[in-house]
């Protein structure tokens, strides 16, 4: 059993220390500057703290306490809309693994169906893994076609080269569009990001889908203590991550005080100093270092038609060769370099069956080239993709979109090619 945090306002705050008074709870003075006042009832300790959170210690005796004050504190989230659809960002700050982003669309008439447990509890806090794993498996059994989820992954490869935010600009338009592609038209929904500091292709995206569905959308600064909708993206991308975490930190002999550390540890600092391994691909290598990042323009090597565009010859086809583990140009047999990132971010999910298994399987084995895409695979088959996404490297899908990457084989050769209705920015 573990305590609860809440995130109030100064009103909330006086609303919930008068009702806890009504209960029998017994004042305490503050023990330090932080805590702005003190309760004792049913066994559990409630403090409340400048930073506006309301904390109570583990006690089974509080769980009817805990019950009220969550429907107290659901007052303070806005849920006018028939869907609303919140994403947040974990691991941006952090040297080893990769940024995960998460997109959670839930209608309105569910709401009321999502335990409180998933509505109130403090993401930045730290809990162990257990607790984690817990979480991820309440809001699997929540899963349904009015309340779902989507995650990204951001491998450190990318955040090495390209600008993180723009890369998170490109991460949450393909998120959105998965999110969006079953809503019922003419439905009222609202998009609300954690404000990252958006960049102006997100922002084209989304004002252009404005105009043309019946939805709103919002930045937000500290968003998931407004939004239920962000709150369940950031509880679902850091169960995720601590997941992913746990993994590194087991295979790769990473110190379980440093596997979340930034480059202002010094020990961690040092330990990086000292530390090899021969595919380092889990650690971010720029972290700390001033270097110029580029801009994502890979994402031009697929046409707005959702055709490949060569660089080198200026063709555009539907289909690419893999050779070498490289995509090749069909029309003149060059490198197409960055075209798995433009991949990654049109449509990111590459369909396997018995046919492609073993091509596509060598290339995760083997490579880095389709890190960070998800795999929509047979059942038979999905056994040996868990190792690398338990790592981080891959997704697996349970349900298809309706935007996928296809792949066949043509004599020597592997054939990628998109699906016909891909939408592109």
């Amino acid at each position: 059993m573990y305590g609860r945090t809440w995130k109030l306002n100064g009103n909330k705050s006086k609303e919930i220390r008068d009702y806890l008074l009504r209960k029998g709870g017994i004042e305490e003075s503050p023990t330090n500057p932080y805590e702005l006042w003190r309760l004792k009832l049913k066994g559990s300790t409630f403090v409340y703290y400048t930073s506006g959170k309301l904390y109570s210690t583990q006690s089974e005796e509080a769980e009817e306490i805990w019950k009220e004050i969550d429907s107290l504190v659901e007052d303070n989230f806005d849920l006018s809309k028939d869907y609303v659809l919140g994403f947040d960002e974990v691991g941006k700050g952090e040297v080893f693994g990769p940024i995960i982003t998460c997109g959670v669309l839930i209608k309105r008439d569910y709401i009321s169906q999502i335990p409180s447990e998933l509505k109130t509890p403090d993401t930045k806090k730290s809990h162990d893994f257990e607790y984690w794993t817990r979480i991820l498996s309440i809001i699997n059994r929540y899963i349904s076609d009015v309340f779902f989820y989507a995650i990204d992954l951001i491998q450190p490869r990318e955040i090495d080269r390209f600008n993180i935010n723009q890369l998170l600009d490109l991460s949450y338009t393909k998120l959105i569009k998965r999110l969006m592609e079953g809503l019922p038209s003419g439905v009222e929904a609202r998009v609300v990001i954690d404000d990252y500091g958006v960049g102006e292709g997100l922002k084209k995206f989304l004002e252009k889908e404005r105009k043309e569905s019946n939805f709103e959308y919002i930045f937000a600064i500290d968003s998931e203590d407004k939004f239920l909708e962000v709150k369940l993206a950031s509880l679902i991308a850091k169960a995720h991550r601590e997941r992913i975490l746990k993994f590194l930190q087991e295979i790769y002999e990473i110190p379980g005080n440093l596997i979340k550390g930034n480059m202002s540890n010094k020990e961690l600092e040092l330990f990086l100093v000292n530390y090899s391994y021969i595919d380092s691909w889990f650690i971010r290598k720029s972290f700390g270092n001033k270097v110029k990042k580029e801009k994502p323009s890979f994402y031009n090597l697929i046409s707005e038609e959702g055709k490949f565009r060569c660089f080198f010859c200026g063709k555009e086809g539907n289909e690419v060769f893999l050779r070498n583990y490289k995509f090749i140009c069909p029309f003149c047999d060059k490198e197409m370099k960055d075209l798995d990132l433009a991949m990654k971010y049109h449509s990111g999910v590459i369909k396997v069956d018995k046919e492609n298994f073993e091509p596509i399987f060598e290339v995760v084995k083997n490579s880095h080239l389709l890190d960070g895409f998800g795999f929509i695979v047979d059942h038979a088959l999905k056994e040996y993709f868990i190792y690398y996404e338990s790592i981080g490297r891959i997704l697996t899908l349970n349900k298809t979109p309706s935007k996928f990457i296809t792949s066949k084989i043509k004599g020597d050769r592997v054939v990628f090619s998109l699906f016909r209705n891909v939408d592109n920015i």
